[in-house]
This record gives structure tokens, sequence and C-alpha cells, in this order.
């Protein structure tokens, strides 16, 4: 599978309470930023709710930048979808923006209405599942990366989400056994790669961590 099937593919981090469970968040950020960041699934938003946006200053899609200011095109989509509301499409590229411009509660409910109207989407439910994760959803998080892999089994980056968003998550919920699962399963499919390299070595770290 290449990067190009994967194109269209926070608020509240209370629950990340120290210095190593910070650094959980930053891996998990930066693997999944190395494999989707190039296709425009994410803007700077992501780099604001890790801290990390000294890294990328100017981190804001490049269609922002080309063609205006993010709130215009914001307020432009929003009445393009007065006028068209179950344009699945334009839905997708706002709630691309709303992350851009740090909202990531409004594309959580962009990305929910789209799905209402397109449930088999397999992109969308990537993407409203890196949203959940993004407000601190990580159980929603999950569950959508899941949706993705019951309805198209063989995409390697939701396995690549899905392990990464198991494994890292600091809250009850933390899985590592079934995050090392499906990092297996999209070096399976991704076969090679910088990402698989990237889910290598994070299964060598987790294991390393279940037996010291």
């Amino acid at each position: 599978m290449s990067r190009k099937d994967n194109k269209h593919s926070s608020n509240n981090f209370g629950s990340f309470v120290n210095l190593s469970r910070k650094k959980k968040r930053q891996k998990i950020v930066f693997g999944i930023l190395a494999a989707i960041l190039g296709a425009g699934l994410v803007g700077s938003s992501m780099f604001w709710a890790f801290g990390g946006s000294s890294l990328l200053p100017n981190a804001k899609s490049a269609d922002v930048q080309q063609t205006g200011g993010i709130d215009q095109q914001i307020a432009d989509l929003e009445a393009q979808l007065k006028g068209d509301q179950q344009n699945t499409a334009l839905m997708d590229r706002l709630a691309k923006l709303y992350r851009d411009n740090g909202d990531d509660q409004k594309a959580v409910d962009t990305y929910i209405k789209a799905l209402s109207i397109k449930p088999g989407d397999v992109d969308m439910h990537k993407a409203l599942g890196e949203a959940y994760f993004l407000i601190g959803n990580y159980n929603q998080a999950v569950v959508q990366m899941q949706k993705a892999i019951e309805l198209k089994p063989e995409d390697a980056y939701a396995h690549y989400y899905a392990g990464q968003f198991y494994a890292f998550r600091s809250d009850e919920g933390r899985n590592v056994a079934k995050g090392i699962e499906e990092l297996k399963e999209f070096i399976r499919i991704q076969k090679e790669g910088p990402d698989v390299e990237k889910a290598k070595q994070y299964i060598e770290e987790l294991q390393a961590g279940q037996t010291s």
C-alpha cells in the first residue's frame, strides 16, 4: 500500500501528568506525523497539542498559506455547506481546516456528521480517530481505527495508528500487547519504508518495557 492510498486518510490531555507520560505523547506524535504530515492530514494543531509548535513555527497547510487566511477559508466552506449540506468532500476539507486552526472539537463534530452521511469512508474514520486522539478521547480514537480496519483490513496505516493508540496511551485502556500486534500487522502489509523501521523500533521498546 502506498502513501497515496492514505491521502485522505487538544484540548484535554489532563491524564498526562508527568514527564514520562509526556514523552509517550511526543513519541506517538512524531510517529504519526512521519506517516501523515506529508499527506496533508494534520496541520499545526497536532504540534500545539503536544507542545511542539517551536519545531514547525509555520506548520499551516500549504493550501492555507497559498490561498489566504485560514479563518476566511473556514468561513467560505461553512457558507458553501449551508447550500450543500450533504457534501462530505466539503466537510472533510473543513474538518482539516478546523484542525489547522487548533479547533479539534469542531473537526470531530464535522467528521461525525460526514460519516453519518457516508459511513463506509475508511479515510474519514481514520481522520476522526486522529481528531479524537487530539481531544484526549482515546477510547473513541481506537474505535474509529478499528472501524477503518473492519472496512479495509489491509489498510496499513489504520493498523499503524491503532497500534500506537493502544500502546502509548496513558490511561487504563493502554494495551501494549494489542499495540504490538497492530504494529506487526502494519509491518506485514507495508513491508518496507521509514515508517516500517519506526514501527520495528516501537515494538522493540515496548517489548523491552514489558520485560524490565
